[in-house]
């Protein structure tokens, strides 16, 4: 156990990119992360625990009601809270698989880990629990705002001392911390799984699409938890949670079985079920690292088995072909982000998520009241409000759809221990930047396009509307793009074990994302204010998002151009 300790400390100290600390660039990144933690982290859980106070709430008012089948509704504000915790706790399962795959099994330290002293289940130990902190901890706080969101909607609808309860609070603070523990524990099972079973196969692809698998089958699970409710809405949904028959929270009570007993003792508090939890996810900590320390050293030698696989390519099989430079380092950058699982779908199919979501948006509000009154008033001109909200949309997703697919802001942390060697390819600075840029473009754009253009046929968007919006979101996207190209060139995270390190330890990618979140905020806070309160019509309003954005991009790409490539030339 000690040996398990000391490497877990060692993991947690190299587990992050170094930030600068001194100088220009240290005050630089402290402001980053100020900001980041301002527009990210406290806005994501102010909404989480306001959406668990909304739900909780909403499942508390419905106790003890009679169904219009004769049923009384019992347990309605427990599986609330269930509800959120298994959602919370599937999310945790599917976007966590191939990370614990890549740590247990294709991290580059593990060879220098595995010749020391250290037992295989020594390394698994250490390595789970390292992984373990490092992916939940922005889940820990979520957790809490949920509960927090609970505890407030229990002080206003069932009085003072349904949440002073001891045992309650406890529970609340030792569930915040173990909840994400059994996902994980099921993710290290699944790789011990499929490495033992199908290691005949000698193709790593197989294990890299069971992420897709676990994920489509709790999409399909929820979407079947719809069947009989006469259609897919936030109503139905609310009702059958309440009633407790819903599909998904049934089937996940028993997949995530010791989230109902959390519920309980937070409701009750219940000391005999706070044990029963604790020993339930200690049970099933247990049997992972028993399994582990049995079968783990030979799934070590299968990884190693496809690893060398890996390397092994024919000479027709690498197309030498002639191209300019600017295009082979386009196609190097490309094939890199489609060939390589982490960035394919945390930088690549990540941008699907736009039009895919507008598409299920409008599919399930189609019947609803509320949009088509809002559709009439986008069409009508004695409305303008209606285009201003769309315009804001546009405004906010634009410029978060680069900081989120992580395209600009991991460009130079994509080389690795590599990265210096940019200086010696026979392409300038200059070219390489380029490309790098066509790829961030490239693959945001069209995804943003598509999006405005199922809305647009959805909304009845004229010509003019759709060419508008589409510049508009080019134009945010430009600026979102040049300020991740300057944070990850500034100070690039190299040297990572895992291309899901390369991500998830980069502090750019989170930086990127909250001056995205700030500049939508300004932008959309302008717009708004000119119209709502400088009486400025809608498109007088238009015009001036476009210009200033305009008037922003052409500076920003300028100058910005000048710092990329000064801080290329000093990479090493």
């Amino acid at each position: 156990m000690n040996s398990s300790r000391v490497l877990f400390n060692t993991l947690m100290h190299n587990s992050e990119m170094p930030m600068p600390k001194t100088g220009v660039k240290g005050n630089i990144y402290l402001s980053f992360g100020i900001i980041a933690v301002s527009c990210i982290m406290i806005p994501c859980c102010i909404a989480m625990g306001y959406i668990s106070y909304m739900l909780s709430s909403s499942m508390m008012n419905a106790e003890g009601i009679v169904t219009p089948e004769g049923n009384v509704i019992t347990g309605a504000q427990m599986n609330g809270l269930l509800s959120e915790l298994h959602i919370l706790s599937a999310f945790s399962m599917v976007f966590s698989l191939l990370v614990i795959f890549n740590v247990l099994f294709f991290s580059s330290d593990l060879q220098h880990l595995i010749p020391l002293p250290f037992k295989p289940v020594e390394i698994l130990r250490g390595k789970f629990f390292h992984t373990y902190i490092a992916e939940s901890i922005m889940e820990f706080m979520i957790l809490l705002s949920v509960f927090i969101g609970y505890f407030a909607a229990a002080q206003e609808n069932l009085g003072i001392g349904s949440w002073l309860n001891p045992v309650s609070v406890i529970s609340v603070l030792i569930g915040t911390f173990v909840t994400p523990l059994l996902p994980l524990v099921y993710c290290a099972l699944v790789s011990f799984l499929l490495m033992t079973v199908l290691k005949g196969i000698h193709n790593i692809k197989i294990f890299y699409h069971s992420s897709t698998v676990l994920l489509a089958l709790f999409l399909l699970l929820f979407f079947m938890s719809f069947g009989g409710l006469g259609g897919i809405n936030l109503d139905n949904y609310m009702n059958s949670i309440a009633e407790g028959n819903n599909l998904f929270l049934v089937t996940c009570n028993a997949i995530f079985f010791t989230s109902p007993i959390l519920a309980h003792a937070v409701e009750t508090g219940s000391l005999p079920d706070l044990l029963l939890y604790l020993a339930g996810n200690a049970a099933a900590l247990g049997v992972m690292l028993f399994i582990g320390s049995k079968i783990y050293p030979a799934c070590l030698y299968t990884a190693a088995a496809l690893g060398e696989s890996k390397k092994t390519a024919s000479f027709d099989s690498l197309e030498f072909r002639m191209r300019t430079p600017v295009r082979s380092y386009f196609v190097k950058e490309i094939r890199t982000l489609i060939r390589t699982r982490a960035y394919a779908s945390n930088c690549v199919v990540i941008n699907l998520l736009w039009p895919v979501g507008v598409m299920i948006l409008f599919a399930m509000t189609r019947d609803n009241g509320g949009m088509q009154t809002f559709i009439n008033m986008y069409g009508d001109a004695d409305y303008p409000r209606a285009k201003l909200i769309m315009l804001l949309a546009v405004i906010a997703v634009s410029f978060i759809a680069s900081a989120m697919n992580s395209l600009s802001s991991t460009a130079f942390t994509r080389e690795g221990l590599h990265a210096d060697l940019i200086k010696y390819l026979p392409i300038d600075y200059n070219k390489q930047l380029r490309a790098k840029a066509a790829v961030s473009f490239l693959l945001t754009w069209p995804a943003l396009i598509v999006s405005i253009v199922i809305t647009g046929v959805f909304v009845h968007f004229s010509a003019g509307d759709m060419i508008y919006f589409c510049i508009i979101s080019l134009e945010a996207l430009i600026l979102s793009a040049v300020i991740g190209f300057a944070m990850d060139s500034s100070a690039p995270y190299t040297d990572w074990s895992d291309e899901y390190s390369a991500l998830r330890g980069n502090l750019n990618s989170f930086f990127n994302m909250a001056m995205a979140m700030v500049a939508a905020g300004i932008m959309c806070g302008v717009t708004f204010i000119c119209f709502e309160y400088g009486h400025m019509n809608i498109i007088a309003d238009q015009i001036m998002v476009l210009v200033i954005l305009g008037v922003i991009d052409i500076p920003a790409v300028i100058f910005g151009r000048k710092l990329i490539l000064r801080n290329m030339a000093e990479l090493s």
